[in-house]
């Protein structure tokens, strides 16, 4: 699935602004099955009252900066603590939709990058949860660069 800019609509919740740092910034992503519209909130909580308790299909996400180390971009998806097949099914479902939800991040958040252009070169993993072994890991999903549009 490719990401469309018009299908996105994201909000700044105060008093984060879109030339601020990264420390604290956190990003809650989630959707409409109904119109394919994107919601994304960018502030330094995350905004769990935009999250669907049922559905558990939000993306989260927030910067870390290990000590001497080049910040880096973490996601976090909750798979699920059902049966076998059903972490399955829901871990290919983000895993087919996890380079959108990059990129539309990345996309909303340029400003931040045209302030601080160093984070180009940081790199993005995304947290996926399960009871199940096989399917809770983390895994690399590349740079912010390779995201930019």
């Amino acid at each position: 699935m490719e990401f469309t800019p018009d299908k996105l609509e994201t909000t700044l919740i105060y008093p984060t602004t879109e030339n601020g740092g990264i420390e604290n910034r956190k990003y809650t992503l989630t959707h409409s099955d109904e119109t394919g519209m994107l919601f994304l909130d960018i502030g330094d909580v995350y905004n769990y009252s935009a999250i669907d308790t049922d559905m558990r299909d939000e993306v989260l996400g927030r910067w870390i900066s290990p000590k001497n180390e080049q910040p880096m971009l973490l996601f976090y998806v909750y798979v699920g603590d059902g049966d076998f097949e059903e972490n399955s099914r829901r871990y290919q479902i983000f895993k087919s939709h996890m380079d959108m939800a990059i990129a539309a991040v990345i996309y909303s958040d340029s400003v931040l990058f045209d302030t601080y252009p160093e984070l180009i070169n940081s790199a993005i993993y995304v947290k996926f949860d399960s009871v199940i072994p096989t399917f809770d890991n983390y895994e690399y999903y590349g740079c912010v660069k390779d995201y930019l549009m």
